[in-house]
């Protein structure tokens, strides 16, 4: 919550005064380590990874061992569905069947299936017990890991810089290893659509089929994957709503198809005092037989569902798929950084092919196209079309957001002789955008490598594009300072630096970079990017789409933008964008309290209303957007400015934003009230409290004030605010001023009049 000064003034002489503010809505826990603990704790932390990894080979084998009992294709299905499975209520909340098994998990089993030859595949049927034990065993495999990398670190020089360097290079291969959505699912199809579609006709002359025929097929191959895994949890619900173990019995042979045997013989065979709960499990344990069919796909049925002719869907399942026992070779810790059933998510299997996680595909498009269009040498026609996609879509997303701005792209400008060009300028109002497109990516080398290939990519996808925004940044402000070369150049490309009041600056990428973006302190503390530089945020395109849908109002888009930045500069943050636009509906980034507080910041889980809203749109039920948490006033007053577009409506609605938390904003309605009902009473008295002033703690934002006045004062309301302003900025040498003048009379208005003040 903001420390905010905020008080009530008289008409001619503001004097803030503190007042009381209600607690924030928005909660944070502090974790950290006693410093005096930091050795009992990093030796505790160090037994545990040692203890995780010693037991890393054994888990191997328990893993090796179920898997030599019971049928693989059978146990990855199961597991697959189980671990991608979830419940969408009629409201949009989603609740995952096992919350534990992430899809990383299920990837990681799936390579091990391809690890173990086809001769010591087991033949027994999948049973809750061998099941339990994966369920168990594979989220621990996956940690080792991570305890491996605690024990890697321990093992470096203890010199901070490479410490740092080191930490940030875990922090990537981490990301690596677990995150796998750059978009929601809708999303992602839809944007690999309209990426990858002009490679079709080279792609079909190299492989026998098209981009756009690989994404139909595995649309395909996921639609049909769910309704299957819906129809499944669908019928077991039916089953077991019967009310006693027999009722039960009777409701699974009247339900399932193709069952042996009759409910008679069936209980004929049991022990008479099951319960209910235990006749659930077994019939829920005999149904999963049945899972494998959720994953099973035969080259005739794909080709029918999907429109293709055969030999097209037999060419992408072909490149898409491994052999049993085709990973026989490949070393188990290798798995976790470069897994290769990212780039091949299909098993072989004979007439059938087993994709056990469809979606898994999407999540690794990206990966998966690189090495098509490698194999058809097509990798430079790839790479202009990811950086001619990414730079147009950049040019959509503010085209749609901001349809009375005017829009730039490509911005070529020269100086000293030297040409530079920015990819996207945007001008709206008293706000330039400059927006770097970048479509490059990580790589597997610098993932494994060492920390100087980390560098670079630091270099290369945060560092270069930020230095190149801030190159015509430090034009636009020699020209605001009197630079008339300046002036003129800018001039001539459709920029008046004179009302380039404020300059917002954003790297796009075609890929989740958010592990480097939001670590620049670690790199401003080990020399990787200089520390009076500021860094612009890197934001991956789809999530920028998300931003400017969620945030639909201009004022709140922009704003957003713009204090991205500071924020990243104040913490290293946990999280991916959406969990910090999560975090702005809920703070409007009023956050200063938390500066020097911890030098971690994680919001992770921030993000929850936004996928409840896509995951409900995707499950076909209707949900109100997420709002901004603005109290009505403030809300009312940024839809009003707007609307009304006077000039500097887009700084008068920052200012306005910054200056107070949702907390403190109900305190300024309640004071507002109370101050109204005083001007009505007292306005004649020329000395009369009319002025309430709101000073956030921070230099850089403005102080607020709202001036209420009679209908009768109404004629020299604007001459009283210019006045009040042009005080307090000499009073407290304020840098900017922002008065919003409200008639008592008029209280449905949310204000008459706005005026920004500048000093100078």
């Amino acid at each position: 919550m903001n420390r905010l000064l905020l008080g009530m003034t008289k008409r001619k002489t503001p004097e803030p005064v503190p007042a009381r503010v209600a607690d924030s809505p928005l909660k944070f826990e502090n974790f950290g380590i006693d410093p005096e603990k930091h050795g009992e704790f990093k030796e505790a932390m160090l037994q545990a990874a040692h203890a995780a990894v010693k037991e890393y080979p054994a888990l191997l084998e328990t893993i090796k061992g179920t898997l030599g009992r019971i049928s693989p294709p059978q146990a990855l299905a199961a597991f697959c569905c189980y671990g991608s499975s979830g419940f969408v209520s009629n409201n949009g909340q989603q609740t995952e069947a096992l919350p534990g098994i992430l899809q990383h998990h299920c990837e990681l089993l799936h390579a091990h299936v391809l690890s173990l030859p086809p001769n010591e595949w087991g033949d027994e049927p999948i049973t809750p017990d061998n099941m339990q034990v994966l369920f168990d065993t594979m989220p621990k495999l996956s940690d080792t890991f991570f305890m491996q990398r605690i024990l890697d670190g321990e093992s470096k020089s203890s010199n901070e810089q490479e410490l740092t360097a080191l930490s940030l290079q875990e922090r990537i291969r981490m990301h690596t290893h677990t995150v796998r959505n750059w978009g929601y699912y809708e999303q992602v199809v839809q944007t690999s659509r309209e990426l990858y579609w002009p490679l079709d006709e080279k792609l079909v002359a190299a492989h026998g089929f098209s981009a756009t025929d690989l994404i139909d097929t595995l649309s395909v191959l996921q639609r049909e994957f769910e309704e299957r895994v819906a129809a499944h949890m669908d019928l077991l619900g039916k089953v077991l709503r019967g009310k006693t173990a027999a009722g039960l019995v009777e409701r699974y042979y009247k339900l399932v198809p193709n069952l042996v045997g009759s409910a008679e013989e069936m209980l004929a065979g049991l022990p008479t005092d099951l319960t209910c709960e235990q006749m659930s499990g077994m019939l829920m344990a005999h149904l999963d037989l049945r899972l494998l069919d959720t994953a099973l796909f035969t080259l005739e049925g794909v080709a029918n569902s999907a429109g293709k002719p055969e030999e097209v869907v037999s060419a992408i399942l072909g490149t898409l798929s491994f052999e049993p026992g085709a990973l026989e070779e490949t070393k188990p810790e290798f798995l976790f950084l470069d897994n290769p059933v990212w780039e091949k998510p299909v098993i072989s299997l004979g007439d059938h092919f087993l994709v056990p996680l469809p979606q898994a595909a999407f999540s690794h498009i990206h990966r998966i196209m690189e090495r098509l269009a490698r194999e058809a040498g097509l990798a430079k026609a790839l790479e202009e079309r990811r950086s001619g996609f990414l730079e147009q879509k950049l040019e959509d997303v503010f085209r749609d957001a901001l349809p009375d701005a005017d829009i730039y792209p490509s911005f070529k400008w020269k100086k000293d002789g030297q040409q530079f060009e920015n990819d996207l300028v945007v001008v709206i109002d008293r706000v330039v955008v400059i927006a770097e497109a970048k479509s490059h990516h990580l790589t597997a080398s610098g993932l494994r490598g060492a920390p100087d290939r980390v560098k670079r990519h630091v270099r290369d996808l945060v560092l270069s594009p930020s230095i190149q925004s801030h190159r015509l940044e430090e034009l636009i402000n020699a020209a605001r300072g009197g630079d008339e070369d300046a002036a003129s150049l800018l001039s001539k490309n459709g920029i008046d630096a004179q009302k380039a009041d404020r300059v917002i600056r954003l790297s796009v990428s075609l890929y989740d970079l958010s592990v480097l973006s939001s670590s620049e302190q670690d790199f401003k503390k080990i020399g990787w990017v200089p520390s009076d530089h500021l860094v612009a945020p890197s934001i991956l395109i789809s999530d920028l789409h998300c931003v400017s849908e969620i945030l639909d109002n201009p004022i709140l888009f922009l704003h957003y933008l713009g204090e991205r930045a500071y924020v990243q500069k104040s913490f290293n943050l946990l999280g991916d964008e959406l969990d910090f636009l999560g975090l702005y509906l809920d703070s409007a980034f009023n956050l200063s309290a938390l500066v020097g507080e911890a030098d971690t910041f994680a919001v992770t889980g921030m993000s929850s209303t936004i996928d409840v809203y896509h995951e409900a749109i995707s499950a076909g039920i209707r949900r109100p957007k997420p709002k901004m948490n603005l109290r009505p006033l403030f809300r009312d007053i940024v839809a009003r400015l707007a609307k009304v577009k006077q000039p500097g409506w887009t700084l008068l609605g920052f200012h306005l934003l910054a200056c107070a938390d949702p907390a403190e904003q109900r305190a300024i309605e309640r004071s507002l009230m109370k101050l109204r009902r005083f001007v009505q009473k007292n306005y004649r008295d020329p000395k009369h409290t009319s002025t309430m002033l709101i000073k956030p703690p921070e230099t850089r934002k403005a102080t607020i004030m709202f001036y209420l006045f009679p209908q009768k004062l109404r004629g020299e309301h604007r001459k009283i605010m210019a006045q009040l302003a042009t005080e307090a900025i000499e009073a407290d040498n304020l840098t900017q001023c922002v008065v919003f003048g409200r008639c008592t009379e008029d209280w449905g208005k949310a204000f008459e009049s706005a005026l920004l003040i500048s000093q100078g």
